[in-house]
């Protein structure tokens, strides 16, 4: 009979707290644990060929699912290429327990090759970081671990694993999952607080962000705006729907440029924040971004969050669910006849208001000509998915240039959940399509990415044949870095005068896309009109398994000025 081993107690720990996928790329110290999953039926590896994919797909999975996404690396190097991906998991708040390999204890004081101080490396971007140095803390460490992870604010946590430790003799199995209650309202006090300033409000606003999707919250938010007639702002870069799309108050993102964030903010007196960072910034602030005289409140389980860099009076910590459930009635009282009457007629003017900006978003309806042009002007684009995309489909947009909010407002109302990217970091759409398929195999689940941001972790569409999960990845080929190409504009130096650009094109050779998918098992095709992306799409969905598009996006206005 083969004797247990850490490995083992692993295992069972992490069945234990439900955990039922762990995606890695394993090495030589990871061999035991690999070995003690050969007659484990409960748990699937699925491998990942670079560590990046491993982390994109996890996330995915975590979000998709709700649970913690758990990943497997292999020592220093592994957690190195890992790191870029982490940081985007950090910002985006994913419950992840990241695990890696290390050498054994016994050979750390020599600095044997591949170890090095791995907690050190991981800690900036996790909760919590840590070497399991005993196989008698295994099992607390891990459970631990998950608790961490899943409780507000979620985040990435890491554990060393030496390979004394996994390979030694273990303990029973004794433990059991904890897991924090978080469901739990703002202090009521502060509760009607708030509803008195929203009822005094003459022109509020809110912003709602992630937050407000992982507490389940949407539909009571859309409740506290009809009744407070506010605009809804999305917070910018957000992977989540906070707020219904195509609902008339919705306003469109936030921008990330401190003027025009400050321009769009005119004329609020009272900013509520729900569920998300207060602003997210691509640059520091050139300019005071809250007008003079706007109050701000904020509504979030994350403390660090309120009032981190603009005074929230009132600050509500609680959930945003249990919490809108009680504001809502706090406010109808607080308003009193008058109060609703003033808000509705406010509500009408914010509708219009809402549904001009939306307009200015949403790329116009196809036409004959459009349909047919090559080579897809992002507008057609845009437009094409709208009308291609089956309703209740799961989105995962890394668009970037080519989509952005006309993608967003083009497919209102037919996502039936999506996953965009909030770090910054790019790469992160194909992996994480493949975690939201293996948590959602019965949905339809389309990716979006751009050429650029596919290159990073083209390996993933080798997992997706492997194992067999269906996605739909459509890449929008602009053929270069466009992002690049748009902010070097705006510097009005040589790029442009000259209209040239260095190291921002992918030509010369052009990447064959739909080789390197056929290469990993993952059949292709090439979309050049609006009209073959749609039949494209429409023929890989219908197929099941897993398939790239090769979109030809235009590019060559940015050349031409």
């Amino acid at each position: 009979m083969k004797r247990r081993t850490g490995s083992d107690l692993m295992l069972g720990t992490l069945l234990s707290e439900g955990v039922r996928h762990i995606f890695g790329n394993p090495g030589t110290t990871e061999l035991p644990l690999m070995d003690a999953l050969v007659t484990e039926k409960g748990l699937a590896y699925v491998l990942c060929l670079q560590e990046s994919v491993a982390v994109g797909a996890a996330e995915g999975y975590a979000f998709a699912s709700g649970g913690a996404g758990v990943i497997n690396l292999h020592v220093a190097p592994g957690l190195g290429n890992a790191l870029g991906m982490l940081y985007n998991s950090k910002r985006a708040g994913t419950p992840l327990v990241v695990t890696a390999g290390n050498q054994g204890q016994e050979g750390h004081l020599c600095e044997t090759v591949l170890w090095d101080d791995l907690p050190r490396m991981a800690a900036p971007l996790t909760k919590w970081a840590y070497e399991v140095r005993r196989v008698e803390d295994l099992e607390q460490a891990l459970r631990r671990a998950v608790k961490v992870a899943l409780s507000p604010p979620t985040g990435p946590v890491f554990l060393s694993l030496p390979g004394d430790v996994m390979l030694a003799p273990p303990p029973p199995m004794q433990g059991s999952p904890t897991r924090i209650a978080t469901a739990f309202p703002a202090a009521e006090a502060g509760v009607r607080r708030a509803a008195e300033a929203l009822a005094q409000a003459r022109r509020p606003a809110i912003v709602a962000g992630s937050g407000v999707t992982r507490s389940g919250a949407v539909q009571e938010l859309v409740r506290l705006a009809e009744r407070l007639g506010a605009q809804v702002f999305g917070e910018s870069a957000s992977n989540t729907i906070a707020f219904p799309l195509g609902h008339p108050l919705y306003s469109g993102e936030l921008v990330r440029v401190a003027k025009h964030l400050r321009a769009q903010l005119e004329g609020f007196d009272l900013l509520f924040f729900i569920g998300t960072e207060a602003f997210i910034l691509s640059f520091p602030p050139d300019v005071p971004i809250i007008p003079a005289g706007t109050r701000t409140m904020h509504l979030d389980l994350n403390a660090w969050e309120i009032g981190k860099n603009y005074p929230a009076d009132p600050a509500l910590l609680g959930d945003p669910g249990a919490t809108l459930a009680l504001l809502l009635p706090a406010l109808e009282e607080a308003l009193g006849e008058a109060g609703r009457a003033r808000a509705q007629e406010r509500r009408r003017e914010a509708e219009l208001t809402a549904t001009a900006l939306r307009k200015k978003l949403t790329p116009p309806a196809l036409t004959p000509e459009s349909e047919s042009a090559k080579g897809m002007p992002p507008a057609v684009f845009q437009a094409a998915l709208g009308e291609a995309l089956p309703r209740g489909c799961a989105l995962v947009d890394e668009s970037i240039t080519t989509g952005g909010p006309g993608l967003r407002q083009a497919v209102a109302g037919k996502a039936g959940g999506y996953f965009g990217m909030k770090g910054g970091g790019i790469g992160l759409g194909l992996p994480t399509a493949l975690g939201v398929k293996v948590a959602l195999p019965e949905r339809p689940v389309v990716c979006v990415s751009g050429d650029g941001s596919a290159m990073y972790t083209i390996q993933t569409l080798w997992s997706a044949a492997r194992y067999g999960v269906g996605c739909v990845w459509i890449i929008a080929n602009n053929r270069s870095y466009r992002i690049l190409k748009e902010r070097v504009l705006n510097l009005q130096g040589n790029s442009q005068e000259l209209r040239r650009f260095v190291a921002m094109d992918l030509r010369e050779p052009e990447i064959g896309f739909a080789g390197l998918a056929e290469g990993m098992g993952v059949p292709a095709r090439r979309a050049d009109t609006a009209k073959e992306l749609k039949s494209a799409l429409a023929g890989a969905l219908a197929a099941g398994k897993p398939c790239l598009i090769d979109a030809r996006v235009q590019n060559e206005e940015l050349e031409r000025g």
